[in-house]
């Protein structure tokens, strides 16, 4: 092979590189290319019905829930059985005519509301249990999108290194036969090894992204270890959204400000029920004595007796003042959560939207001016040298120019799902 030939099949090659990786970014964006793949749909819901995690906050709702529907019952009513006025002598009923069996019954008598108020609070606090799984269910999905998209970058990134391995061997090959017939130096068949060694150990680095990420989205979806996941051969960076008021979306969209609301709302009810907890809870009895013994002046008959009696408020009263200021102060620590909460998602937005946008700017700038240029700054240098008027080390600069170039816009174009991701996560729908 003369060194024309191997020069030309390096030429070639970098055409095939071009094409190849031309799928990549040749395309401009399509009205709907941003949609969400149906795949990637299809993992999010999976995970969320297939995690052990969302799964117990929902048998924890559930509990919520069942003690919700017992909240608000009255004490049981007391039964009691009385062996009264026995003589301590004999301890015989038949031996005293005020002896006898008394059968008592005795009922606690709650606040009127009360029970009202005790079921309100437990389904107020079922409530945010339900929110708080719609939450986490929420984040898990952002996980699974995030893990996702990041697994397509790496296998895109291996991609892409491996064309550009197969070039440099090309290079490598043509470098060795000049320097065997003493037309190069050594330096360049060094420096050409020295590149292929970085990208095969960047091929490795791959290899094991795409294993950590695979393991991540098994754990996610509930799957054995060593599950695979396909993903796309290419990728188009989604446009970021136009301004809005993120704060007021997050507001209306995300689980986790329902959740606030709905704590508050069962500490406001946890003090109301307190305040009733503060009155004083009358107890009434009745009770029926059977006699056995009659004299002259006692026939011994059955007695009857009724009663009514009230606690004493001394500690029962400050417990249930001091649990009405601290659910007060719960529902005032909510409130504030829910402000701090809005606060953040705005600013977390604004940075999200800030790399997203950037993102985007700089894969349309790669895709569409420097990549190209790159491209043909390396065929001509490759047309040049082959000439005699361009050295070795500019074709080799060229080459990793464009190599950077291609792995930094598909960088950029992942970086833009992974965006859009996060702010899905923040605000609850997709932008």
């Amino acid at each position: 092979m003369t060194i024309l030939e191997s020069l030309m099949k390096c030429v070639k090659c970098g055409l095939l590189v071009g094409i190849v990786s031309g799928l990549y970014w040749g395309a401009p964006a399509a009205a709907g290319a941003a949609d969400e793949p149906s795949a990637l749909a299809a993992l999010a819901a999976e995970a969320v019905i297939a995690s052990p995690s969302l799964e117990a906050l929902a048998a924890r709702e559930r509990a919520l829930r069942e003690r919700a529907a017992a909240a608000g019952a009255w004490p049981d009513p007391v039964l009691g059985v009385e062996y009264s006025n026995a003589p301590l002598s004999s301890f015989a009923i038949a031996d005293h005519p005020m002896s006898g069996v008394q059968l008592k019954v005795q009922q606690t008598l709650k606040t009127p509301g009360w029970s009202a108020q005790a079921r309100q609070v437990g389904a107020l606090s079922a409530d945010a249990a339900a929110l708080e799984r719609d939450e986490a269910a929420l984040s898990l999905s952002a996980a699974v999108r995030a893990s996702w998209w990041s697994l397509t970058g790496s296998r895109l990134l291996e991609a892409t290194t491996r064309e550009h391995v197969a070039y440099v061997d090309e290079l490598l090959a043509a470098a060795l036969y000049r320097y065997e017939v003493g037309a190069a130096g050594q330096s360049v068949v060094l420096r050409l090894e020295l590149l292929r060694a970085r990208l095969a150990d960047d091929l490795v680095e791959y290899q094991r992204s795409e294993v950590e990420l695979e393991a991540a989205l098994a754990g996610a979806l509930a799957r054995p270890p060593g599950a695979r996941f396909e993903t796309p051969a290419a990728v188009t960076p989604a446009p970021p959204p136009t301004e809005r008021d993120w704060a007021a979306l997050a507001a209306d969209s995300r689980p986790v400000f329902a959740v606030k609301a709905a704590r508050i709302a069962a500490a406001e009810a946890g003090a109301e029920l307190a305040r009733l907890d503060a009155r004083i809870d009358p107890a009434i009895w009745a009770g029926y004595r059977v006699r056995t013994v009659e004299t002259e002046t006692d026939p011994g008959v059955d007695l009857v007796s009724v009663g009514v009696g009230v606690p004493i408020p001394l500690g029962s009263g400050r417990r249930a003042r001091s649990e009405q200021a601290a659910r007060l102060e719960t529902a005032a620590a909510e409130r504030a959560g829910l402000a701090a909460a809005e606060d953040a998602v705005a600013a977390e937005m604004a940075a999200v939207l800030a790399r997203w946008t950037r993102a985007h700017q700089k894969a349309d700038t790669y895709r569409e001016t420097l990549i190209p240029a790159a491209r043909a700054a390396r065929d001509a240098t490759l047309s040049d040298y082959t000439v005699g008027e361009a050295g070795f080390a500019a074709l080799l600069e060229a080459e990793v120019v464009l190599l950077d170039l291609e792995r930094t816009w598909i960088a950029a174009a992942v970086e833009t799902h992974l965006q859009q991701a996060r702010a899905t996560a923040l605000v609850g729908v997709t932008p």
